[in-house]
């Protein structure tokens, strides 16, 4: 089978994400940001159950990640379907300002000219 139920697994990485982007936030300081209280993030966390439908579609909607993905969705990505980590930076891409966006693709271009050379 490839689907199964992985909310356990997903959200325990949300959660590692979160931390690694802000080293000091707390499980309670995540869980007033998914919504919900800290003792219902904490049984997430140990694999005891799982929110309602709202509360999937909202902890999608606050990580910019899909129902799919947050439920264990494995399936083989279709030709240009983004990746998740893709999907984030393409996210982080659309919000800052038109000249960071013009600096931050000058340094793709660059790392990629750069990589191109190494493997030469």
């Amino acid at each position: 089978m490839v689907w199964k139920n992985k909310f356990h697994e997903r959200i325990n990485e949300l959660w590692k994400r979160a931390k690694e982007k802000k080293s000091k936030m707390t499980q309670t300081e995540y869980a007033r940001r998914l919504g919900v209280t800290r003792n219902a993030l904490l049984g997430w966390l140990r694999g005891s159950g799982q929110p309602d439908v709202d509360g999937l579609v909202r902890i999608a909607s606050t990580e910019n990640v899909s129902l799919a993905w947050l439920m264990g969705d494995e399936r083989p990505r279709k030709e240009n379907e983004l990746l998740q980590d893709e999907q984030t930076l393409l996210y982080s891409f659309r919000s800052i300002s038109p000249e960071h966006k013009d600096y931050l693709l000058w340094l793709a271009i660059r790392w990629k000219e750069a990589e191109e050379c190494a493997s030469e």
